[in-house]
Protein backbone atom coordinates (compact mmCIF):
# COMPACT_ATOMS: atom_id res chain seq x y z
CA UNK A 1 0.00 0.00 0.00
CA UNK A 2 2.58 2.07 0.89
CA UNK A 3 4.65 1.84 -1.91
CA UNK A 4 1.78 2.21 -4.56
CA UNK A 5 0.68 5.83 -2.08
CA UNK A 6 4.27 6.93 -2.47
CA UNK A 7 4.23 6.64 -6.27
CA UNK A 8 0.68 8.62 -6.90
CA UNK A 9 1.94 10.97 -4.29
CA UNK A 10 5.45 11.72 -6.06
CA UNK A 11 3.85 11.97 -9.77
CA UNK A 12 1.01 14.47 -8.20
CA UNK A 13 3.92 16.66 -6.72
CA UNK A 14 5.77 16.96 -9.61
CA UNK A 15 2.69 17.69 -12.02
CA UNK A 16 1.13 19.77 -9.58
CA UNK A 17 4.32 22.15 -9.73
CA UNK A 18 4.32 21.68 -13.61
CA UNK A 19 1.09 22.84 -13.87
CA UNK A 20 1.22 25.81 -11.47
CA UNK A 21 3.83 27.12 -13.25
CA UNK A 22 2.31 26.51 -16.34
CA UNK A 23 -0.72 28.77 -15.34
CA UNK A 24 1.07 31.00 -12.55
CA UNK A 25 4.23 32.19 -14.99
CA UNK A 26 4.21 30.56 -18.69
CA UNK A 27 0.69 31.69 -19.58
CA UNK A 28 0.95 35.08 -18.13
CA UNK A 29 4.36 35.79 -19.99
CA UNK A 30 2.78 34.30 -22.97
CA UNK A 31 -0.10 37.17 -23.28
CA UNK A 32 2.20 39.33 -22.41
CA UNK A 33 4.09 38.59 -25.26
CA UNK A 34 0.62 38.86 -27.15
CA UNK A 35 -0.15 42.04 -26.19
CA UNK A 36 2.64 43.81 -27.56
CA UNK A 37 0.97 43.62 -30.84
CA UNK A 38 -2.12 45.01 -29.90
CA UNK A 39 -1.88 47.83 -31.51
CA UNK A 40 1.08 47.55 -34.14
CA UNK A 41 3.82 45.97 -35.10
CA UNK A 42 6.94 46.28 -32.32
CA UNK A 43 10.12 47.65 -33.78
CA UNK A 44 13.33 45.32 -34.72
CA UNK A 45 15.02 45.06 -31.60
CA UNK A 46 11.92 44.19 -29.84
CA UNK A 47 10.94 41.74 -32.62
CA UNK A 48 13.83 39.95 -31.73
CA UNK A 49 13.50 40.23 -28.02
CA UNK A 50 9.85 38.99 -28.49
CA UNK A 51 11.21 36.04 -30.31
CA UNK A 52 14.10 35.25 -27.66
CA UNK A 53 11.58 35.20 -24.79
CA UNK A 54 8.74 33.20 -26.97
CA UNK A 55 11.53 30.37 -27.40
CA UNK A 56 12.54 30.23 -24.00
CA UNK A 57 8.68 29.69 -23.01
CA UNK A 58 8.27 27.10 -25.70
CA UNK A 59 11.13 25.65 -24.07
CA UNK A 60 9.94 25.20 -20.63
CA UNK A 61 6.92 24.09 -22.10
CA UNK A 62 8.61 21.15 -24.37
CA UNK A 63 10.23 20.38 -21.36
CA UNK A 64 6.88 19.68 -19.39
CA UNK A 65 5.86 18.06 -22.08
CA UNK A 66 8.14 15.25 -22.12
CA UNK A 67 7.64 15.06 -18.45
CA UNK A 68 4.38 14.46 -18.58
CA UNK A 69 4.70 12.05 -21.55
CA UNK A 70 7.61 10.04 -19.01
CA UNK A 71 4.34 9.65 -15.89
CA UNK A 72 1.87 8.74 -19.45
CA UNK A 73 4.87 6.03 -20.52
CA UNK A 74 5.07 4.67 -16.72
CA UNK A 75 1.37 3.90 -16.79
CA UNK A 76 1.49 1.92 -19.92
CA UNK A 77 4.48 -0.01 -18.62
CA UNK A 78 2.16 -0.74 -15.50
CA UNK A 79 -0.36 -1.71 -16.99
CA UNK A 80 0.01 -5.44 -19.06
CA UNK A 81 2.14 -7.09 -15.43
CA UNK A 82 -1.12 -5.84 -13.36
CA UNK A 83 -3.43 -7.62 -16.05
CA UNK A 84 -1.52 -10.35 -15.54
CA UNK A 85 -1.43 -10.53 -12.42
CA UNK A 86 -5.00 -9.98 -11.75
CA UNK A 87 -5.22 -13.28 -14.11
CA UNK A 88 -3.19 -14.94 -11.94
CA UNK A 89 -5.07 -14.15 -9.02
CA UNK A 90 -7.94 -15.26 -10.41
CA UNK A 91 -6.74 -18.54 -11.41
CA UNK A 92 -5.18 -18.90 -8.12
CA UNK A 93 -8.48 -18.37 -6.67
CA UNK A 94 -10.09 -21.01 -8.86
CA UNK A 95 -7.05 -23.61 -7.89
CA UNK A 96 -9.45 -27.37 -8.32
CA UNK A 97 -6.74 -29.28 -6.37
CA UNK A 98 -8.21 -30.43 -3.13
CA UNK A 99 -6.69 -29.71 0.27
CA UNK A 100 -7.38 -33.06 1.42
CA UNK A 101 -6.91 -36.81 -0.11
CA UNK A 102 -8.08 -39.97 1.27
CA UNK A 103 -9.98 -43.52 0.33
CA UNK A 104 -12.83 -43.87 1.01
CA UNK A 105 -14.87 -45.06 4.36
CA UNK A 106 -14.31 -48.68 5.31
CA UNK A 107 -11.32 -51.30 6.96
CA UNK A 108 -8.63 -49.63 4.82
CA UNK A 109 -9.87 -45.74 4.13
CA UNK A 110 -8.79 -43.07 5.56
CA UNK A 111 -6.94 -39.38 4.99
CA UNK A 112 -3.91 -39.44 3.05
CA UNK A 113 -3.06 -36.05 2.65
CA UNK A 114 -4.45 -32.64 3.81
CA UNK A 115 -3.21 -29.28 3.71
CA UNK A 116 -2.90 -27.63 7.27
CA UNK A 117 -4.84 -25.16 8.57
CA UNK A 118 -2.11 -22.62 8.83
CA UNK A 119 -0.68 -23.38 4.98
CA UNK A 120 -3.82 -22.52 4.09
CA UNK A 121 -4.68 -19.21 6.46
CA UNK A 122 -0.59 -18.68 5.48
CA UNK A 123 -1.86 -18.87 1.45
CA UNK A 124 -5.07 -17.02 1.74
CA UNK A 125 -3.12 -14.12 3.80
CA UNK A 126 -0.88 -14.07 1.21
CA UNK A 127 -3.04 -14.22 -1.90
CA UNK A 128 -5.22 -11.14 0.47
CA UNK A 129 -2.13 -8.99 0.38
CA UNK A 130 -1.36 -9.15 -3.15
CA UNK A 131 -4.97 -8.48 -4.02
CA UNK A 132 -4.58 -5.52 -1.58
CA UNK A 133 -1.29 -4.35 -3.67
CA UNK A 134 -2.78 -4.78 -6.87
CA UNK A 135 -5.98 -2.99 -6.36
CA UNK A 136 -3.75 0.17 -4.82
CA UNK A 137 -1.93 0.10 -7.61
CA UNK A 138 -4.47 0.27 -9.88
CA UNK A 139 -6.14 3.21 -8.15
CA UNK A 140 -2.99 4.81 -8.61
CA UNK A 141 -2.52 4.80 -12.10
CA UNK A 142 -6.09 6.09 -12.59
CA UNK A 143 -4.92 9.21 -10.59
CA UNK A 144 -2.14 9.29 -12.39
CA UNK A 145 -3.95 9.26 -15.19
CA UNK A 146 -6.29 12.28 -14.22
CA UNK A 147 -3.71 13.98 -13.00
CA UNK A 148 -2.02 13.83 -16.46
CA UNK A 149 -4.83 14.78 -18.39
CA UNK A 150 -5.83 17.60 -16.07
CA UNK A 151 -2.51 19.48 -17.23
CA UNK A 152 -3.04 18.58 -20.94
CA UNK A 153 -5.29 21.27 -21.37
CA UNK A 154 -2.85 24.13 -19.34
CA UNK A 155 -0.13 22.61 -22.31
CA UNK A 156 -2.35 23.25 -25.26
CA UNK A 157 -3.53 26.65 -24.16
CA UNK A 158 -0.04 27.49 -23.24
CA UNK A 159 1.38 26.07 -26.70
CA UNK A 160 -1.82 28.17 -28.76
CA UNK A 161 -1.43 31.52 -27.57
CA UNK A 162 2.79 31.17 -28.06
CA UNK A 163 1.26 29.75 -31.82
CA UNK A 164 -0.56 32.98 -32.32
CA UNK A 165 2.44 35.07 -31.36
CA UNK A 166 4.28 33.54 -33.72
CA UNK A 167 2.30 34.16 -36.28
CA UNK A 168 2.12 37.87 -35.05
CA UNK A 169 5.31 38.01 -35.71
CA UNK A 170 5.49 36.37 -38.88
CA UNK A 171 3.14 39.10 -40.11
CA UNK A 172 5.04 41.74 -38.85
CA UNK A 173 8.47 40.66 -39.87
CA UNK A 174 6.70 40.31 -43.70
CA UNK A 175 6.16 44.34 -43.04
CA UNK A 176 10.01 44.90 -42.96
CA UNK A 177 11.28 46.49 -45.85
CA UNK A 178 14.66 47.78 -44.49
CA UNK A 179 16.75 44.82 -46.22
CA UNK A 180 19.69 45.33 -43.91
CA UNK A 181 17.46 45.43 -40.41
CA UNK A 182 15.66 41.99 -42.34
CA UNK A 183 19.02 40.68 -42.78
CA UNK A 184 20.25 41.72 -38.80
CA UNK A 185 17.06 40.36 -37.48
CA UNK A 186 17.11 36.89 -39.36
CA UNK A 187 21.05 36.46 -38.14
CA UNK A 188 20.45 37.11 -34.72
CA UNK A 189 16.81 34.85 -34.74
CA UNK A 190 18.71 32.09 -36.88
CA UNK A 191 22.30 32.18 -36.05
CA UNK A 192 24.44 29.18 -38.12
CA UNK A 193 25.57 27.78 -35.38
CA UNK A 194 22.25 27.28 -33.32
CA UNK A 195 21.72 23.14 -34.41
CA UNK A 196 19.73 22.48 -30.97
CA UNK A 197 20.64 21.13 -27.78
CA UNK A 198 23.14 18.04 -29.12
CA UNK A 199 25.83 20.79 -30.23
CA UNK A 200 26.29 18.70 -33.89
CA UNK A 201 27.31 21.13 -36.50
CA UNK A 202 25.22 20.20 -38.90
CA UNK A 203 21.12 19.83 -38.87
CA UNK A 204 21.18 16.43 -40.60
CA UNK A 205 21.59 13.97 -37.35
CA UNK A 206 19.89 10.63 -35.64
CA UNK A 207 17.43 10.01 -33.23
CA UNK A 208 16.24 7.12 -31.97
CA UNK A 209 12.56 7.34 -31.21
CA UNK A 210 10.68 5.37 -28.74
CA UNK A 211 9.69 2.60 -31.40
CA UNK A 212 13.00 2.00 -31.45
CA UNK A 213 13.70 3.13 -35.10
CA UNK A 214 16.39 5.32 -36.25
CA UNK A 215 15.01 8.88 -37.94
CA UNK A 216 17.43 10.91 -39.70
CA UNK A 217 16.31 14.86 -38.75
CA UNK A 218 16.62 17.71 -40.11
CA UNK A 219 15.20 21.77 -40.75
CA UNK A 220 13.98 22.49 -44.12
CA UNK A 221 12.12 25.61 -45.34
CA UNK A 222 8.62 25.67 -45.85
CA UNK A 223 8.76 26.32 -49.52
CA UNK A 224 4.42 26.27 -49.61
CA UNK A 225 4.64 29.57 -47.12
CA UNK A 226 3.15 32.75 -49.10
CA UNK A 227 5.57 34.98 -46.70
CA UNK A 228 8.53 36.78 -47.82
CA UNK A 229 10.83 35.18 -44.94
CA UNK A 230 10.44 31.51 -45.23
CA UNK A 231 9.53 29.59 -42.24
CA UNK A 232 11.26 26.35 -40.97
CA UNK A 233 9.94 23.06 -40.47
CA UNK A 234 12.06 20.30 -38.83
CA UNK A 235 11.12 16.60 -40.79
CA UNK A 236 11.81 13.21 -39.72
CA UNK A 237 13.29 11.22 -42.50
CA UNK A 238 13.44 7.17 -42.28
CA UNK A 239 16.29 4.80 -43.41
CA UNK A 240 15.99 5.63 -46.98
CA UNK A 241 15.33 9.47 -47.14
CA UNK A 242 12.02 9.73 -47.31
CA UNK A 243 10.18 12.16 -44.96
CA UNK A 244 7.81 10.00 -42.81
CA UNK A 245 6.44 13.16 -40.63
CA UNK A 246 6.95 17.09 -40.54
CA UNK A 247 6.90 19.33 -37.55
CA UNK A 248 4.95 22.58 -37.07
CA UNK A 249 6.03 25.43 -39.50
CA UNK A 250 7.63 28.38 -37.95
CA UNK A 251 9.75 31.48 -38.52
CA UNK A 252 10.22 32.54 -34.74
CA UNK A 253 11.15 28.86 -33.60
CA UNK A 254 14.51 28.47 -33.15
CA UNK A 255 16.17 25.18 -34.30
CA UNK A 256 16.41 23.44 -31.03
CA UNK A 257 12.51 23.95 -30.24
CA UNK A 258 11.41 22.86 -33.89
CA UNK A 259 13.98 19.65 -32.78
CA UNK A 260 12.24 19.07 -29.77
CA UNK A 261 8.96 19.30 -31.03
CA UNK A 262 9.83 16.70 -34.25
CA UNK A 263 11.65 14.41 -31.43
CA UNK A 264 8.18 14.86 -29.73
CA UNK A 265 5.94 14.14 -32.52
CA UNK A 266 8.03 10.89 -33.49
CA UNK A 267 7.81 9.16 -30.06
CA UNK A 268 3.60 10.04 -30.39
CA UNK A 269 3.10 9.41 -33.49
CA UNK A 270 4.81 7.27 -35.29
CA UNK A 271 4.61 3.57 -34.48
Amino acid sequence: MAISSQLSNIVSTRVGTLQGELEARIQTEAFKLLSKFANECPVKDKLIEIIQIRNNLLKVVNNTQKTVNKFSNLVNSLKPPITAANLLIGLLKANPIPVAIGTPPGPGGGLILAKTTGYLTSQADRLAKVTSLLESLENDIKAIESLISSVTPSLNNVKSILETVNLSVEGCVDSVNNAEDLADLLNQVRPLENTGSEGIPSLDFKYQGANGKIYNLAIINDNNSGTTVKRRIAVAKDNIGVIVLRGQPSFSSDTQVLLDEIKFRIDNQLP
